[in-house]
C-alpha cells in the first residue's frame, strides 16, 4: 500500500478554510462527497463529531487523525486537509492542527485502516515534511511531497 493511493490532489485540501475542528471536518467530509465517495455526510460528521467531542483524534506536533468506519464505503478513504493558521483539536501538547488526515474505512477491514495511518505516521513524522505541507500552497505540491517520500523510500529499500 502507497499513501498516493489514497492521497492525491483530489484528495488533498491545501489550503484548508475552515478555522475551526468541526468545520474542518465538514469541509473534509465534503470533500469525499463532491468526489462521489459518500452519498451524505450528515451521519458520519455527527459520529466523528461525537468521538472528538470523546476523545480527541490529534497526536501531537501539529497533526490530527479524525476517523470513522461506514456501512457506505467498500475500501478506506482518505482526504488531507491542510491548515495554515492550524485548528485547535483539543491536542495532549496544545499546539494547533496544521495536517489533519481523516479517514473512513469499511466496517470489514479494520486492517487496513491502522496499516494507512501507520504508514503516513512514519512519513509525517519528519519534522522536515510536516514544514514542507506547511509550505505548500495547493493540492498538486501535497501530493508532489507524498511521491517524493514515497520514492526516497523505495531507494532506501533498495539499498538495503
Amino acid at each position: 500500500m502507497n499513501l498516493s493511493d489514497l492521497l492525491n490532489e483530489r484528495t488533498i485540501c491545501c489550503p484548508l478554510v475552515s478555522n475551526n475542528r468541526n468545520d474542518a471536518i465538514q469541509e473534509l467530509l465534503n470533500c469525499l462527497q463532491n468526489l462521489g465517495y459518500l452519498s451524505s455526510t450528515i451521519k458520519l460528521y455527527s459520529y466523528i463529531e461525537e468521538l472528538e467531542d470523546d476523545h480527541s483524534t490529534a497526536a501531537g506536533k501539529g497533526v490530527a487523525y479524525p476517523h470513522s468506519t461506514s456501512i457506505e464505503v467498500d475500501d478506506l478513504l482518505c482526504v488531507l486537509g491542510i491548515s495554515k493558521s492550524g485548528i485547535d483539536f483539543n491536542s495532549p501538547d496544545n499546539q494547533l492542527c496544521h495536517i489533519i488526515l481523516l479517514s473512513i474505512s469499511a466496517d470489514s477491514e479494520p486492517d487496513k485502516h491502522r496499516k494507512f495511518i501507520t504508514l503516513f505516521n512514519s512519513m509525517i513524522s519528519d519534522s522536515n515534511i510536516r514544514t514542507q505541507f506547511l509550505d505548500s500552497v495547493n493540492s498538486k505540491e501535497g501530493a508532489n511531497i507524498i511521491a517524493c517520500w514515497e520514492q526516497e523510500q523505495l531507494l532506501a529499500d533498495d539499498l538495503e
